[in-house]
C-alpha cells in the first residue's frame, strides 16, 4: 500500500495517538485513557509511568475500567469514588483528590502530599 499505512486513518485514532505522542514523553506524566463509548469505560492504553508508578503492567490494566477500582483500598474515600463515578456517568469534567493503592497494596501517594487526578472524559 503506498505510504506504508494500512487501513483508514480515523479521526478518533489520530486523536489518540497525539495525545499518547504528547504526553508519553514527558517523565512526570503518567495517565490511561479509556473508551467513553462502552459500558464501564474500559482502559485502552496505559503510558509506561503510570505502570512503574502502580506496578501493574499493561497487560493487568487494560480493559479493567478507568474507574480504577481495582486500585482502591482502604483510605480511599467513598465520597471521590462516587464523585469520579458521576463525573463519568454524566461526561463531565473533574478534579478529586484520591488516594490509590499501588499493586501491592501501598499507597501511590500518602498525606499530606496528595497529588490530582484528572480524569477528563475526551470523547463522547
Amino acid at each position: 500500500m503506498p505510504g506504508g499505512r494500512r487501513g483508514l486513518v480515523a479521526p478518533q485514532n489520530t486523536f489518540l495517538e497525539n495525545i499518547i505522542r504528547r504526553y508519553n514523553s514527558l517523565s512526570d506524566c503518567s495517565f490511561l485513557l479509556a473508551n467513553a463509548q462502552i459500558v464501564d469505560f474500559p482502559i485502552v492504553y496505559c503510558s509506561e509511568s503510570f505502570c512503574k508508578i502502580s506496578g501493574y503492567n499493561r497487560a493487568e490494566v487494560m480493559q479493567k475500567s478507568c474507574r480504577c477500582s481495582f486500585m482502591y483500598g482502604e483510605l480511599t474515600d467513598r465520597s471521590s469514588i462516587v464523585k469520579v463515578e458521576h463525573s463519568l456517568e454524566n461526561h463531565d469534567q473533574m478534579q478529586v483528590e484520591i488516594l490509590l493503592y499501588k499493586k501491592n497494596k501501598q499507597l501511590v501517594y500518602k498525606m499530606p502530599k496528595v497529588e490530582k487526578f484528572e480524569f477528563f472524559n475526551l470523547l463522547q
